[in-house]
């Protein structure tokens, strides 16, 4: 495992970094608790130090298990969660984005409580806000940090013209971007700017949302608690999951050669781009946990990138 520093932080940010969406319990299909604390540990055995989560990750639940399990290595790992994305009491699909200074208060304390901390490490704004300007919000995420809530400001999903607005405000530590073979929109532009300015690029959804795994054919069916079953779904719907099929059929061409499974094939690939700092996997049990954290021990021949890359 590779590890930089990343702002006054004492721990060392590992290359591989554990994704909080599936502790949370909802859109992944079934999922028991038992299992993901077993996959948190395992990537803690593993050397991963920087865990992400989100308050709307089944409102809560995600940071509540986390809390639990980190709570004895607290100072040994780094804690992100998200502001700035609400919902509405007992519903998990009516979410809004609120990123005004009240919000973000109530939200950090709440997080704070349930992750059984006093500080969390990064602080990200999980989607822009419209009604917010943002010299309001990064005002109010400097007053955290000042007061020693938080210790470091992210920004996800946010377009280069907002970013560019952004850095303006004031210091901006991390950013956060879906980053895989399949979608590669912010290659170009953003993570240039970013290695630029010095800001820790976060990919999240590595492995497309499991596609790039090579687990799931054209008939893959999922259940309708899991969100992959929409037909809207970047990745398994239409004409595009026929398209991403060819993109595992090379990864497994390379998986071969390295001995690898197409999995830590697409993490590695995601790794092996200077321009990213960290790849958050998903994962739902320890053997899951334990396939993903071996794409910090290899590397990809220059070749072999370049084949990867002509993919898409």
């Amino acid at each position: 495992m590779e590890y930089v520093n990343l702002g006054d932080l004492e721990v060392g940010l590992s290359c591989l970094g554990f994704g909080g969406e599936q502790p949370g319990g909802h859109s992944w299909g079934r999922i028991s608790d038992e299992e993901i604390v077993k996959a948190i540990r395992r990537a803690l055995d593993g050397g991963v130090t920087l865990f992400d989560t989100a308050p709307v990750y089944g409102l809560g639940h995600s940071e509540e298990i986390l809390g639990r399990v980190l709570g004895p290595v607290r100072k040994n790992v780094i804690i992100a969660t998200k502001v700035g994305l609400t919902w509405k009491k007992d519903e998990r699909f009516e979410k809004s984005t609120d990123s005004s200074p009240e919000t973000i208060e109530k939200e950090v304390d709440a997080s704070l409580k349930r992750l059984g901390t006093d500080y969390i490490d990064i602080c990200q704004v999980h989607w822009p806000d419209p009604a917010t300007s943002i010299e309001e919000t990064l005002a109010t995420m400097q007053k955290l940090r000042q007061a020693g809530k938080i210790r470091c400001i992210g920004l996800c999903n946010f377009s280069l013209e907002l970013l560019k607005e952004a850095v303006k405000c004031g210091e901006i530590d991390t950013v956060q971007y879906p980053y895989n073979l399949i979608d590669r929109k912010y290659e170009c532009d953003v993570l240039p700017f970013c290695k630029q300015r010095g800001i820790a690029v976060f990919a999240y959804s590595p492995l497309a949302r499991g596609f790039l795994t090579g687990k799931y054919g054209k008939n893959a069916e999922f259940g309708a608690d899991d969100r992959r079953s929409s037909r809207d779904d970047e990745y398994f719907s239409g004409a595009s999951f026929i398209r991403n099929q060819n993109i595992v059929e090379k990864l497994k061409i390379i998986a071969e050669k390295y001995d690898k499974t197409p999995s830590q094939i697409a993490l590695r690939w995601v790794l092996e781009n200077p321009d990213v700092t960290c790849a958050i996997f998903g994962a739902k049990n320890p053997a899951q946990a334990e396939e993903n954290i071996t794409a910090a021990d290899f590397v990809l021949s220059a070749e072999d990138m370049e084949y990867l890359n002509k993919v898409v």
